[in-house]
């Protein structure tokens, strides 16, 4: 059985929460990367990387996490596409 439909679903329960929070929001994006920001007591970091990964699946890549910086109370993730 293709694993396909499980990774839709999970990518779809990710934008769900995601959204609900109102966060995390995209500060840069290219091909190869997307650098996010969230409020850390708002949006988990594997919420974050659920969003990197639902942007990164557009163009038929995955995601990796390259680091998650902390600023107070604001994470900032750096994902690359691979």
């Amino acid at each position: 059985m293709s694993k396909f439909p499980y990774l839709v679903i999970a990518v779809i329960v990710l934008l769900s929460l995601t959204a609900c929070t109102g966060g995390p929001w995209t500060l840069y994006r290219s091909s190869d990367h997307i650098t996010l920001r969230w409020w850390a007591d708002e949006v988990a970091d594997a919420q974050a990387a659920g969003t990197a990964g639902a942007y990164c699946w557009q163009m038929g890549k995955a995601a990796e996490t390259i680091a998650i910086e902390r600023d107070g109370s604001a994470s900032i993730g750096h994902y690359r596409c691979i």
